[in-house]
């Protein structure tokens, strides 16, 4: 046999031994995906809820004008903010008080307050959920929109939509951003 043939065999044999080698490797890396972490797992009980629908309206009329009325704003409507904060929104400073223009009607069994604007909706009152208790540690909207969906101001947290995927036992999560 020629030197040429024996080293090409030499080099086509060994390579080929190698490629068993990183068969078994690329197999290990394939069993490793399976139990990573990060894979997804069963939900810890049982999913209860079949729907939920999180209206987010960022940009969108203020609460004071849908879903949450401020009698002691209206009370207050036409006088000066006598407040400890001096500098409202782009260093202007702060004006007078105004109440809503929409008037608040109680609907449903519940007695949910529901502005004019949604006639509709008041309809269903008693199958609403609002929340009024929420506040944020900042002035700034972006970083108060973070900590309404992740109770945090800095980014990285998971959201409300992660959790209601998590609590709704949905293994496939879609996200749509809407900055």
């Amino acid at each position: 046999m020629p030197t040429d043939t024996r080293r090409q065999f030499l080099w086509q044999a060994g390579g080929g031994f190698a490629s068993l080698a990183l068969l078994d490797l690329m197999s290990r890396d394939a069993n490793a995906a399976t139990s990573s972490p990060l894979a997804a797992k069963p939900p810890h009980f049982p999913a209860k809820a079949k729907h939920c629908v999180f209206l987010f309206m960022n940009g969108a009329p203020s609460h004071i004008d849908t879903f949450d009325p401020k009698p002691a704003l209206t009370r207050l409507n036409g006088t000066s903010y006598k407040g400890d904060l001096t500098v409202g929104s782009n260093n202007r400073p702060v004006g007078y008080l105004m109440q809503s223009p929409f008037e608040f009607s109680k609907c449903g069994q519940s007695g949910l307050e529901i502005s004019s604007l949604f006639p509709h909706t008041s309809k269903f009152a008693d199958e609403l959920c609002v929340i009024r208790s929420m506040y944020t540690d900042t002035a700034a909207h972006a970083s108060g929109c973070l900590q309404m969906n992740t109770g945090n101001i800095l980014i990285g947290k998971p959201s409300v939509g992660s959790w209601l995927s998590y609590g709704l036992a949905r293994t496939t999560r879609t996200c749509r951003a809407s900055w």
